[in-house]
This record gives structure tokens, C-alpha cells and sequence, in this order.
């Protein structure tokens, strides 16, 4: 801050040397030159530099982060798009927390293999950009390998995001992230082949078993299959919210995933693949573009996604952009929304935790949530970062639709799972079983039951 200093300096130039003449004395009688008397004041501005003392720095909120502390970051299927964004943050942070160093890598198709791999090798980065949708959190969390946000992290810092959010794949009623970006789900329309089958958008099917329906007229009609994608790393999950399954006991002690409501979940989806009505590989896969690229090269009439990645369709297929429309996601039989979440989670072993605490937490707080939103469509797991103006003005772009209602459509996002005992070694047994039925003619009641029996046997029930 630049303050000016004004300094008066009076200096008398001229000092009065004569007396004056006797009062009773005439003037002379000639004028004489008359002689003014004059004060000087000379004003001389001294300008100062004043430095302030900083005041603390609002974004360091992690207290006792260790000197010279090099950590490593991995983020999802983040560039080359974001590369700006990415670095500044980066940078930002290191002006917050002097001394420390990030070494930033993104991973994108094999994330999880590599993860998993790096784990398993004892390379794993610090902070890693973990998916909460599919269930990573708590895959990792199970085995001990997270480091525990709610045991670590100072309850202001937790208090700054939706408490349903922070509290996603929790284990033993603790949490092994901080949720970062969040989507609201959508079907993305192609009006240059939904228009054919004659339905509107306002048309789309407002209840999940209703989807069906739709993809035998698009087949009819159209000759295209429908883009729909299970969460093959975590189908309990697909049947509770869309089939309103109750997976596992009230006790939690074991699983009940062949119940009437499980069967006739499986059983749409088998109906499906036998009539020819879905794409096979966009159906049962772990990476999600094989979906979305069979939708951005025009050959599927819809699919679920957030608005986030519309930005692919924009860049893959620009003649495409023009023609996409938006319908609200069918609601399934559990009548509630899942979250669909990005987090950052730490390793349990990190040599510095204290900085690998405050880059996750610094790339989830809501500025920088605010600031990436302004980018692209994602929606802050915080707050306060919907007080900003951006989000209340009327929208624009088909990616933008959804911003004015964001916060509250993102507060009722609810986990409704229970906590999955030994996770990834159940996932792949009710996999194997989901797969046996659609693929392998095995009836869904034996499919289902023959997996409720091996997952309560791993368990030891």
C-alpha cells in the first residue's frame, strides 16, 4: 500500500530590518518605490512505501505442514483440458504453503489398474483424484491403505462441504476422502435419431423400468441400440438405486441381493441384451467413454452422463453440439438420487501428511471449486462456492442448464448403501453372476442366489 506523507515546511524569506518612521511626520513628497513584504511557504510531498504485515493466508487452513515436503498428485482423465487450470492451482498452492513441491501426473483409461498396481508396489501417489461413483474410496479404505479425513482433518475444514457429500463411502463410520466435483446426472438426447422414433423429449421415460420401452421403439424405428452402462465395480449399488434392492440385512451381517425387487432388476437387463436392444460392450465396461464415444460419433439416440462432458461431444463431433438436447435422468424404483462424485484421498503412508492433507483440501476448498466450475461444468461439493453470481445467472449453453438449481439438487444427493464388507472381492462375484445371466442364459433367481450364498460364505455367514 502506497500512503503519502505530507510534510509542511515554512520558511521565512524576507525579516523585517527597519522600524518604522514617527507617526507625526508628513510623507515625503515624492512617491518612493514601495517594497512588499513577502512569506513563503514551500509544500514538498514525501512519498513512502509502506509494507503491510501480511495477514494470514485464508486457504491455509492445515496447521504443522512439514518443510520441504515433495508430494505427488494423480488426477482422472483431467488432461490435456484442464493443464492451465491444473498448474495454477499447483502454484497456488505452493505460494500457500512455501517450501512445498507437487509432482503432478493424470492418469485416464487404466486409473484404477494403475492405482491399484502402484499399491500394491508401494508407489502410490499422495493424493490421488479417486472416484467415489464407482466405489474406489472404499475399496482402498477397506484394506487400510487411506489415510482417515475424519480422525485428520479440523472440523472447520470438514464443516466447509454438504455433510452427505464428505460422508460418501464411509468405513467404519469414517471418512477416507473430501469430496471435490460432483455431477448431476442427465440423458444427453440426439435429436438426429430420437426425432425418427416420433417422441419428444419431454417424452423420455420418467421412471428407470420404463427405459425398455424406449429401446425397442428406437430399435424399430431407428435401427440403433441403446448407450445405457452399468456400474460393473459396483452393481449392488445400480440395483439399489434403480431397482430399490435392499442388498444386505438390517443388521448388516449379511447379503439379501436375491430378493424379488434384485431379480426383477436383473431380469430388465437380461431382457435387454436378448432382445438386441443394447450396445453389449457400452453395457458391461469400466471405462465409461467406450459409452460416450459411441454416443459423441453419432450412433446412440441417448446417454446418461453429466454436463461436464458435453464438452467431448463439442470437441469430438462439433456438427453434433447442435442437435443435443436434455431430459432429466428416470428415477429408480429407491426414489433417491445417487451422488456422482470426484474425491481426493490421501495414502495412509505418506511420508508428509500434514501436506498431503492440504493439497487435497486446497483443490476441494470453494475457491478453487469456484474457479473450476467458471471452466467447465462440474458443481462444488462446498457451499459457499454457489454464493458466487455465477452460479445464479440464467444459463446459456446446454451445458449450463442445470446451474441456478445446483446446490439444492446437490444437497438431496443421498448415499443410500450400506457398508459393503470386503467390497471389491463381493463386486466380483455378484459380477460374475450378473454376467452369467446376461450372457451365459443362466436364470437370474440362480444367478443371484448362488452369489448370496458365495458372498455371505466370504464373510463367514
Amino acid at each position: 500500500m502506497r500512503t503519502k506523507v505530507l510534510a509542511l515546511l515554512m520558511l521565512i524569506s524576507f525579516i523585517l530590518a527597519a522600524c518604522a518612521a514617527p507617526a507625526a511626520q508628513p510623507p515625503p513628497p515624492t512617491s518612493a518605490p514601495v517594497v512588499q513584504t513577502q512569506l513563503v511557504v514551500q509544500t514538498q510531498v514525501i512519498e513512502k512505501l509502506v509494507t503491510p504485515t501480511p495477514g494470514p493466508n485464508p486457504e491455509a487452513v492445515i496447521e504443522g505442514v512439514e518443510p520441504n515436503a515433495e508430494i505427488s498428485l494423480w488426477t482422472f482423465y483431467l488432461s490435456p483440458w484442464f493443464d492451465d487450470y491444473i498448474k495454477s492451482t499447483i502454484a497456488r498452492f505452493e505460494a500457500t504453503y512455501p517450501g512445498v513441491k507437487v509432482n503432478w501426473e493424470d492418469h485416464q483409461a487404466t486409473f484404477l489398474q494403475d492405482y491399484r498396481n502402484a499399491m500394491a508396489a508401494g508407489t502410490a501417489p499422495d493424493v490421488a483424484n479417486l472416484s467415489d461413483t464407482e466405489g474406489w474410496v472404499r475399496e482402498f479404505a477397506a484394506q487400510g491403505k487411506l489415510l482417515s479425513m475424519s480422525d485428520n482433518l479440523p472440523q472447520s475444514v470438514i464443516d466447509q462441504y454438504f455433510p452427505g457429500l464428505f460422508n460418501l463411502q464411509t468405513v467404519g463410520g469414517k471418512s477416507y476422502q473430501v469430496p471435490w466435483y460432483q455431477a448431476i446426472a442427465i440423458e444427453l438426447i440426439n435429436h438426429q435419431i430420437y426425432d425418427k422414433t416420433g417422441l419428444k423429449v419431454e417424452d423420455f421415460p420418467k421412471k428407470y423400468e420404463d427405459l425398455p420401452a424406449l429401446c425397442k421403439t428406437i430399435k424399430e424405428k431407428t435401427g440403433t441400440l441403446c448407450d445405457i452402462r452399468l456400474t460393473v465395480t459396483d452393481l449392488l449399488r445400480d440395483m439399489a438405486y434403480q431397482g430399490g434392492v435392499k442388498v444386505m440385512s438390517d443388521d448388516g451381517k449379511k447379503f439379501t441381493f436375491d430378493s424379488p425387487e434384485a431379480v426383477a432388476w436383473l431380469q430388465m437387463y437380461v431382457d435387454m441384451v436378448k432382445n438386441n436392444l443394447v450396445d453389449r460392450n457400452a453395457l458391461m465396461t469400466t471405462d465409461d467413454r467406450v459409452g460416450l464415444e459411441l454416443f459423441t460419433s453419432g450412433h446412440a439416440a441417448f446417454y446418461q452422463t453429466g454436463p461436464q462432458l458435453i464438452r467431448t461431444v463439442r470437441t469430438d463431433n462439433p456438427g453434433l453440439y447442435g442437435y443435443l438436447d436434455v431430459a432429466p435422468l428416470p428415477d429408480g424404483k429407491s426414489g433417491k438420487t445417487a451422488p456422482t462424485s470426484m474425491a481426493m484421498s490421501v495414502k495412509a503412508d505418506t511420508k508428509y501428511p500434514k501436506a498431503a492433507l492440504a493439497l487435497a483440501v486446497f483443490f476441494t476448498n470453494p475457491i478453487s471449486q469456484l474457479e473450476f466450475a467458471k471452466i467447465v461444468s462440474i458443481y462444488p461439493s462446498t457451499p459457499a462456492s454457489y454464493d458466487d453470481p455465477f452460479f445464479s445467472a440464467k444459463p446459456v449453453a446446454i451445458e449450463d442448464y442445470a446451474k441456478p438449481l445446483a446446490k439444492e439438487l446437490i444437497s438431496k444427493q443421498a448415499d443410500i448403501m450400506p457398508e459393503i464388507p470386503q467390497p471389491k472381492d463381493v463386486n466380483e462375484i455378484v459380477l460374475q453372476a450378473v454376467q452369467s445371466a446376461l450372457f451365459g442364459g443362466v436364470n437370474p433367481q440362480k444367478a443371484l442366489t448362488d452369489a448370496v450364498n458365495k458372498a455371505n460364505a466370504l464373510i463367514g455367514q
